[in-house]
């Protein structure tokens, strides 16, 4: 009896101390939450991918994804209430520029791992000569064609507007749709992208604001609306109310031979059909001139200054710089990358591939107009597709702009 005592008395013991044990491992590894900007599955399974490695390769710390409808929205929200994640991950904005320079994002400035980051793009990812971000991959915008269409009706590839509107009249006479365009809620993205084509800057926003210009005569507005009804003439009657998938499955289907949109919608694309034939090229320019491609920094890293873990962080961040961990992402998630080293192969990507490469570029005015003004700007455009009244248009934006650059 008293043996039996004695081997219950150390066998609890020993189950006590096991437990303690794996308390104090579970307490010595470092937690970090890491909100996601994107949406698209490709976007989170690539992130998660590299996530699982780098938790795999660092037992004392795990970092965990969180998934939020509009991140941005969920940020300055955390900001208020001083629960900001450890890390998250962003698009270029004025809001994020705010948040670093009232010391909510970590400066980076200096730190190692972005001198693996290509010159460029870090140059461009200043604000104030200062690295609030670790700039990732890059957006670029154009125009998706269904290349076997366009072989069948013997069209050639349109590089100015003009050549657009003749392959829209073409297509039309032979029964097929031009366009399938994701209008429900992405109208304010094409508008942004357009407008940037036709000004390099916001000068005429803030003569509208200042009372020196009217809407009506800005060069901006006028050309993006004219481009703007035009489209609109050539797209499938839902198209004002498809998200992305219904436009998708209308490329796919044939039921239109092209849609705008960025390199980022490649992948789902090609996860609905590998067999399909497209191309993405560059969008021709609605003011006659010679076609660009419209780039954006698409996903940037940050840090929270709040983070109780900042080296965990930086270590993180040093680990998705590695060239190898980038070639993960990009395969997985189908964006350009900037990280050096990384290769960028995709045959229906040539052509803006080389238009880019070029060098015939140009900056998307997200970067620099006001956080939020894209957004309500472009229900201005929504309502000009619905209505088609241009003197409604040139009133609102003007009002908008009035709000956004007087406050």
């Amino acid at each position: 009896m008293k043996l039996w005592k004695k081997a219950l008395s150390l066998a609890m013991a020993a189950a006590l101390l096991l437990s303690v044990c794996v308390f104090a491992q579970a307490e010595d590894v470092v937690e970090l939450e890491y909100v996601i900007h994107k949406t698209e599955t490709a976007a989170i399974d690539g992130m998660q991918t590299v996530i699982d490695a780098f938790n795999e390769q660092n037992p004392g710390i795990h970092v965990t994804m969180t998934q939020v409808p509009d991140a941005a929205t969920v940020l300055q929200t955390r900001a208020q209430t001083n629960e900001m994640p450890d890390l998250f991950s962003c698009t270029t904005s004025t809001m994020f520029e705010i948040m670093f320079e009232d010391g909510l994002i970590m400066d980076l400035t200096g730190q190692p791992f972005l001198e693996n980051v290509e010159a460029e793009t870090l140059k461009l990812s200043e604000y104030n000569g200062k690295n609030w971000r670790m700039p990732y991959s890059l957006s670029c915008y154009g125009l998706y064609i269904r290349t076997d269409i366009f072989e069948e009706q013997g069209l050639a590839w349109p590089t100015t507007w003009d050549e657009l509107m003749d392959v829209c009249e073409k297509l039309t006479a032979a029964g097929i749709t031009p366009f399938t365009l994701p209008d429900k809620t992405m109208v304010y993205q094409r508008m942004e992208r357009m407008m940037s084509f036709i000004s390099d800057d916001d000068e005429e926003f803030k003569q509208i604001a200042a009372g020196e210009l009217e809407a009506k005569d800005s060069k901006t507005l006028q050309t993006y609306a004219n481009a703007a009804l035009q489209l609109a003439e050539y797209m499938t009657p839902e198209s004002l109310g498809a998200e992305y998938t219904e436009s998708y499955q209308q490329l796919l289907s044939g039921e239109a031979a092209m849609t705008i949109n960025g390199q980022w919608s490649l992948t789902t694309l090609k996860d609905y059909d590998p067999d399909v034939q497209i191309a993405l090229i560059p969008l021709p320019n609605p003011t006659g001139e010679e076609s660009s491609v419209v780039v954006s920094i698409d996903t940037s890293f940050c840090i929270s200054s709040s983070t109780q873990h900042p080296d965990e962080c930086l270590k993180f961040l040093e680990f998705l710089s590695q060239t190898e961990t980038a070639q993960t992402y990009t395969d997985i998630e189908g964006s350009p990358n900037v990280i050096k080293g990384v290769q960028y192969n995709v045959s229906e990507l040539e052509k803006i591939n080389e238009t880019m490469a070029a060098g015939h570029i140009v900056i998307s005015q997200n970067a620099i107009w006001p956080s939020g003004f894209r957004k309500e700007l472009g229900d201005v455009a929504t309502n000009l597709e619905i209505d088609r009244d241009l003197d409604i248009f040139y009133e609102d934006a003007a009002l908008v702009i009035d709000d956004y650059y007087n406050d």
